[in-house]
């Protein structure tokens, strides 16, 4: 169900401008206002949902199946291109700022100056073996609910 104060609700619509690569029944895929790189892409669900957990599986399929295409188009293109970025922000804590759930596609090329920041002492740090099949337990729980 659309809502009316989503930005992309409103690109759904045609309520607002946007540059559309490609548009099926349950994906629109169009081009970034703020890119991270120029072809910077994104692959909105037209049903609205915040988070992904609430989107339908068969719709993210769809979309990484896009997000495929894309990939292969913007590597074919004149766009800078040496590979290529697949990222969802799910929740703002994880640095959602439009609250539809949504796919970046934006491709990358050496030098391009962009990277996610952080902390060596903080993150990344080696786990214990024994808190990994913790964690590998409790999930493995919650998949069967």
């Amino acid at each position: 169900m659309p809502h009316e104060s989503c930005t992309f609700c409103q690109i759904i619509n045609r309520e607002l401008p946007a540059s559309i690569i490609h548009e099926d029944e349950k994906v629109i895929v169009i081009v970034d206002l703020y890119p991270v790189n120029e072809g910077h892409l994104l692959i909105i669900p037209k049903v609205h949902n915040s988070e992904m957990r609430a989107v339908n599986s068969e719709t993210l399929q769809h979309a990484m199946q896009l997000a495929q295409q894309m990939n292969v188009a913007l590597r074919k293109s004149n766009i800078p291109c040496d590979g290529v970025n697949l990222f969802v922000a799910d929740g703002e804590a994880a640095g959602q700022e439009i609250f539809h759930f949504h796919l970046h596609v934006f491709p990358r090329f050496i030098g391009d100056g962009f990277g996610f920041r952080y902390d060596r002492a903080r993150h990344f740090k080696k786990s214990q073996r024994i808190r990994m099949d913790e964690i590998a337990a409790e999930l493995k729980i919650k998949l069967k609910l």
